[in-house]
């Protein structure tokens, strides 16, 4: 299992390793924002996160490095499906060829390895991630989500209190149980367009950096569990096909004799 588990630990754990050692961002909260501002700054934010649609057919390219205490590396991404479920991701390695290829979904994810010849599933309903030892609010559909940029079911949809944050954002303070959003204890920093800055949880156990935009869409997106695990995501393409993939282009063809096994947590 070490062999299959290693390139899909890779994808599964995208947000939670990196090249280098990282730290959360340090934010620079000391005065309550100007209420005025602050709703004006949201109202954008909202605004922005309202007109990005959720279910249009996306293909996505990125690369991405991480590290964790045991190990780094880096690897190619190839993302794509119609906004719902299932997704599907090829990692690619040095070379353009085909690594580990995944099928995501809520009812059932499969990863497969091309050289081992195995794959494996999960149906379980929990996350992967956390099948896999990451105790995280957050799952692979939830980065790619971001990376499309749909912040709109992951971050809160009010703001309890808004902070000046360093000389040009302001930070949004949230508190458990707002609202259906995952992530709803923490700060979110917006800069003066509306755009996501920053997430940090309250306790600090996770952040995410959206150090790059372009045209209102994130380019570089980096990740930080801890103080020793994550990642750093660059777009390198993406596009909105004119028509929706089909059922056959989101499926995931597993080879006969291909062995196929529950996924274990580690």
């Amino acid at each position: 299992m070490k062999r299959l588990l290693r390139p899909a630990f890779v994808v599964l754990c995208l947000a939670f390793l990196s090249a280098c050692a990282q730290h959360a961002p340090q934010l620079r909260i000391e005065q309550q924002a100007p209420q005025t501002e602050a709703e004006l700054v949201w109202g954008k934010y909202q605004s922005k996160a309202a007109n990005m649609s959720a279910t249009a057919p996306f293909s996505v390219s990125a690369s991405f490095r991480f590290k964790t205490p045991d190990s780094s590396n880096r690897a190619s991404l190839r993302i794509w499906g119609n906004g719902a479920d299932p997704v599907r991701i090829d990692i690619l390695g040095p070379f353009g060829s085909v690594v580990a290829s995944l099928r995501l979904s809520e009812s059932r994810s499969i990863i497969y390895e091309p050289d081992s010849e195995r794959a494996v599933y999960s149906d379980s309903g929990q996350e992967l991630l956390v099948r896999l030892g990451l105790p995280v609010a957050v799952s692979v559909q939830d980065i790619i989500a971001l990376l499309r940029g749909n912040y709109g079911e992951l971050f809160p949809s009010t703001y309890e209190t808004a902070y000046l944050e360093g000389e040009a954002n302001i930070a949004y303070s949230f508190s458990s149980g707002n609202g259906k959003q995952k992530l709803t204890n923490g700060v979110l920093v917006l800069d003066k367009q509306g755009l996501p800055v920053v997430w940090e949880q309250k306790d600090k156990s996770m952040s995410i950096s959206f150090e790059r935009y372009d045209n209102g869409l994130p380019d570089k997106i980096r990740v930080v569990a801890g103080t020793d695990r994550s990642a750093l995501f660059l777009i390198k393409e993406r596009s909105t096909p004119a028509t929706a993939f089909t059922s056959k282009a989101l499926e995931l063809h597993l080879p006969e004799g291909t062995k196929i096994e529950p996924m274990r947590s580690m």
